[in-house]
């Protein structure tokens, strides 16, 4: 059992809550692939960090929510992201003006068919960024499966998230898999652990919500002019 999450709008240390900044993705690039410090890690750019279980579909989000099909490779064995990858996306603000962000792909956590010492080299390298004292990371985008739902490695990772009181969006994948009923059933099991306004539910695969998803993160943060 998870303590009712608080972090993430209610909080949120931008100001308004929930306030769309009103932006239109024009392009995303790939900067690099981190593993330690660097200076991508704090040069004033927003991060928007995106993170989940290993075959979560946290790839074919990112391609989704940025419109372009194969900028994150989508594989067929999960666990293949080994570092921490920056996407810088540069946006149009209602002002007209441009900005970018980082659109950040954490390892996925989890994966049994690595060693145990794989598996905690990437919990180590996804913990020194979640609370890492001088990272700009706005806002993190925790993804779980539908199918699934919220399973005890997703509860270590919020936990993680609310000891640093960072700001949070839990997104659910997959909703095409799931009849009415049981999604139903889903949204009211979350609901015991989560503010409304801090669940999207979605799918990567049909686009399904794609749009909101999007307000939730991307258009959710002042971009760096």
């Amino acid at each position: 059992m998870i303590k009712p999450v608080k972090t993430g709008f209610s909080n949120d240390k931008r100001g308004e809550a929930c306030t769309i900044v009103c932006m239109k993705i024009l392009d995303t690039q790939f900067v690099q692939g981190v593993v330690n410090e660097t200076a991508v890690l704090y040069d004033g750019t927003p991060h928007i960090a995106f993170i989940g279980r290993s075959n979560v579909g946290k790839s074919s989000t990112l391609n989704a929510v940025t419109g372009k099909r194969r900028m994150v490779k989508v594989g067929q064995t999960p666990g293949k992201t080994k570092e921490i990858n920056f996407f810088k996306t540069r946006v149009l603000n209602d002002d007209e003006s441009q900005g970018h962000i980082y659109l950040v792909d954490l390892p996925g956590y989890g994966y049994a068919k690595v060693s145990k010492d794989k598996r905690n080299q990437l919990k180590d390298l996804i913990d020194w960024y979640i609370t890492h004292p001088e990272v700009d990371l706005e806002l993190i985008c925790l993804i779980i499966d539908a199918k699934v739902g919220l399973t005890d490695l997703d509860i270590a990772m919020i936990q993680t998230i609310q000891k640093r009181n960072r700001n949070m969006v839990l997104a659910v994948n997959k909703i095409d898999k799931l009849n009415q009923k049981s999604l139903s059933q889903l949204k009211k099991d979350l609901l015991e652990h989560f503010l409304p306004e801090q669940v999207v539910y979605y799918s990567a695969e049909t686009k399904k919500h794609v749009d909101k998803l999007l307000e939730k993160t991307i258009y959710s943060v002042k971009a760096k002019v």
